[in-house]
């Protein structure tokens, strides 16, 4: 018997007794199993209310009959040992020797394996996620979709599906050529080589640089004569109502509110910085030889940056794909609709959706009235150039909740286009990362940079062990410490729901007594302990083992088995909801209650002898197996020792 038949063979009982009792079969899923709210009552159980109207009878009754019928029908051997009720409820105990050997067995057969090939309809799923800019390194909000995007490949592939995991780098357009242009203007050949820094870094830092050399140019220009005459013919329009209503005739704060808001404005059409970054962007676009060559260059930089951020981070993809070789797609689509009269050409030019179509309100552009595409143009083209070209069954999408609009707007006009693929489109939207000091800022150089954010969590790391082990080689302290600072990060931001806000806190992700990646470590680390203290696992033949696993049966170990028991349904659901988080808890359950048993004075292993013994230790192998299926689907590699 497997794992998942233990819920049928219940089922199965429940369902046989009822039919004796001249039940309808429309009853018998009104009465689900459910674990009873105290262990001592049994395994599972199910309440019998739904039955009083049909069978005329109060439901403590009802489960007295029903458990007496479950009764005469179990032999000796059994999964099932025993069945009582506790007023209108009947619960099932599961004989535990027959348990240990179905759960713990099936764990010791698969290994690292254990829990997966769940899903009973395979599909070929497509995952973009990362996305980056190349005018900057990642940041905290990168890491938090490189893992999320990560692990949901990783828990797909692990519950039995075809995964393609793919990557958008986001390499043109203004933001690229601010970068460019302060490179060009201040950067005197430098290079990553010869700076010593980190390529995406160095790009970034050009970035920053163009938004101060702009900032002090806008702040100059607001000291002009013209700049005062705009914001006097803005104090009389419309436009400044609602900044007069909230502060009144403050001159002062109103000025404030006027070049607060009038910053884009000013770039696109009054800075000198703003215009030459526009040049640069046109050159590029007209294919001139130097800005395009100077574009390869720094891109090249933040690529190979990227590269080095996302090996450290433990992720990869099938594909990469370039905006700068994908923006022009969508555009025939887009021609393709208009055509087939699903879109709409306005009297300017431009191409839009009429959103009604789709139970929306509002038009959306697809095509300028020059001719030139927006985003959604993009994102429709690639979409259908990836279902054409790689035969996907679903494309998830990991990008945060700001873009929840554009993805609801995108799936809904791609069914119009293709009803086909209704349904066949999910955007895995998350939530913002935080920390104390508030939200993130790229512009200003106030990013909490990925790189950065990495070191720091192997330095409280190294702290750590070298607290706990002053003599450990500095080498070891090095290649532990970067194993478990990204245990830290990667376990902490993954225990969130992806809808949710994540408040990072590094000290917290760090503690090896909490619910957290090292703590996850150390108890993995700990169980191979314990083998190497017996010269490694028992070797059993199979009567062995099935004495050995006859043997456990106390409710601490029970208590154990339950929660090794529980862990193929939680990949499922992992894998169905696309929420790593659901693999967090139950490997946090699994550490605990092992060390739970662990330390209780009846179960110290050393002390043991027979098969009780090994029992305990095939035990302990499963966990040990569990936990580093689980840590694995998280992208965190497992240590020996800690």
């Amino acid at each position: 018997m497997k794992i998942h038949q233990i819920e049928q063979r219940m089922l199965r009982a429940r369902d046989q007794a009822l039919e004796a009792l001249g039940v309808d079969a429309e009853f018998f899923d009104q009465l689900h199993l459910a674990a009873p709210p105290d262990p001592a009552m049994g395994d599972r159980g199910f309440p019998c209310f739904a039955l009083a109207r049909a069978l005329r009878k109060a439901p403590g009754a009802i489960a007295e009959d029903v458990a007496q019928q479950i009764r005469s029908t179990l032999s000796e051997d059994d999964l099932i040992c025993e069945v009582t009720t506790a007023g209108p409820y009947v619960n099932l105990r599961l004989n535990p020797s027959k348990l240990a050997q179905i759960v713990v067995g099936e764990a010791l057969a698969q290994q690292g394996a254990f829990g997966s090939a769940q899903i009973e309809h395979a599909e070929h799923w497509m995952v973009e996620y990362s996305a980056p800019n190349t005018n900057k390194p990642q940041h905290l909000g990168h890491v938090r979709n490189n893992l999320l995007g990560a692990a949901v490949s990783k828990v797909l592939a692990f519950a039995g599906h075809q995964v393609t995991r793919v990557n958008l780098i986001n390499d043109r357009g203004i933001h690229i050529c601010k970068s460019m242009l302060a490179y060009e203007l201040f950067g005197e050949g430098e290079s990553p080589e010869a700076s010593g820094i980190k390529g995406d870094h160095l790009v970034g830092q050009y970035y920053v640089l163009f938004e101060r050399r702009f900032v002090d140019e806008y702040q100059g220009w607001q000291r002009t004569p013209e700049a005062t005459a705009r914001f006097e013919a803005w104090l009389g329009t419309p436009a400044s109502t609602d900044a007069k209503k909230e502060l009144g005739d403050d001159r002062a704060a109103l000025q404030k509110r006027f070049f607060a808001d009038y910053k884009d404005t000013y770039f696109n059409t009054d800075s000198e910085l703003g215009a030459q970054a526009r040049a640069m962007l046109l050159k590029w676009e007209a294919g001139d030889e130097a800005v395009v060559g100077l574009w390869q260059l720094m891109n090249s930089w933040v690529i190979d940056g990227f590269n080095q951020t996302y090996a450290r981070l433990g992720v990869g993809f099938e594909r990469v794909y370039y905006e700068s070789n994908t923006y022009k797609l969508g555009k025939q689509t887009v021609l393709d609709g208009l055509d087939q009269g699903v879109f709409e050409r306005l009297e300017g030019g431009a191409i839009v959706c009429n959103l009604e179509k789709v139970g929306l309100s509002g038009q959306k552009v697809l095509l300028r009235s020059d001719g030139t595409s927006v985003y959604m143009t993009q994102d429709l083209g690639t979409a259908l150039q990836r279902f054409d070209a790689y035969d996907i069954d679903r494309m998830v999408y990991v990008v945060g909740d700001e873009q929840d609009y554009h993805f609801d707007v995108l799936f809904r006009v791609l069914a119009l286009l293709k009803p086909e693929l209704a349904d066949h489109f999910f955007h895995l939207s998350y939530g913002m990362v935080l920390l104390p000091e508030g939200k993130m800022k790229s512009r200003e150089g106030k990013v909490v940079d990925a790189d950065e954010l990495i070191d720091e969590m192997v330095a409280l790391a190294t702290s750590a062990i070298e607290e706990r082990y002053a003599e450990l080689p500095a080498a070891e302290t090095a290649r532990r410490a970067e194993i478990i600072g990204l245990a830290a990060l990667k376990y902490f931001i993954l225990d969130f729901t992806p809808r949710s806000s994540v408040q990072f806190d590094p000290q917290k992700s760090i503690d090896f007594q909490g619910r957290t990646g090292p703590y996850c470590l150390y108890s993995y680390a700990r169980i191979q302990s314990i083998a190497r203290k017996f010269g490694g696992w028992p070797s059993l033949d199979a009567p062995q083992s099935s004495t050995a696993l006859a043997a456990l049966g106390t409710e601490l170990e029970l208590n154990l088995i339950r929660q090794l028991q529980a862990w193929p349904r939680f990949i499922t659901l992992a894998a169905t909801q696309l929420d790593p988080s659901k693999i967090t808890e139950p490997l946090f359950n699994i550490c605990k209650a092992f060390s739970t048993m662990y330390n209780d004075p009846d179960h110290r292993i050393i002390e043991l002898e027979g098969p009780r013994r090994d029992g305990l230790l095939l035990l302990a192998s499963a966990v040990a197996h569990t936990l580093q299926a689980g840590l694995t689907l998280l992208g965190i590699e497992t240590l020996d020792e800690m």
